[in-house]
């Protein structure tokens, strides 16, 4: 997407609270491109950025960090054809629970979660899906 895209996108993710501006997110995207994370195409008057593969990387490994900023602002900022980032966002959950909590009742728990979670990748009219 192009800057406005961008900052359009950031007000849909983040607003009311918080109305991205020109003078915040072209610097942003400047420096995300001179680190090789962006790249820029020029398209109609307009330069569109896209992730590298190096961007692609850099998100991957900050997974848990997208996690608790979408748990605290309630945005939705990871890609929906993958568990991970669901997963993530789960860690930074229950994290601060540590220490808090008894160990074997969370893995009751969940485990009975993961027989849930397994339950939805059964074929629909099976004995192996649950309800």
């Amino acid at each position: 997407m192009h800057g406005y895209e961008l900052m359009a996108e950031l007000t849909r993710l983040f607003g009311p609270r918080y109305r991205p501006s020109p003078g915040s997110v072209y610097p942003a995207v400047e420096a995300l491109e001179a680190e090789g994370l962006l790249a820029g195409q020029p398209n109609e008057g307009k330069t569109t950025y896209r992730t590298t593969a190096e961007g692609e990387r850099a998100l991957a490994e900050r997974s848990d960090l997208l996690a608790a900023i979408e748990l605290r602002t309630g945005a939705r900022l990871a890609r929906g054809d993958s568990i991970e980032p669901l997963l993530a966002k789960f860690k930074a959950r229950i994290a601060p629970l540590s220490g808090l909590i008894n160990p074997q009742a969370a893995a009751a728990v969940l485990e009975r979660a993961a027989v849930e979670i397994e339950g939805l990748g059964a074929p629909p009219n099976t004995k192996e899906t649950k309800r």
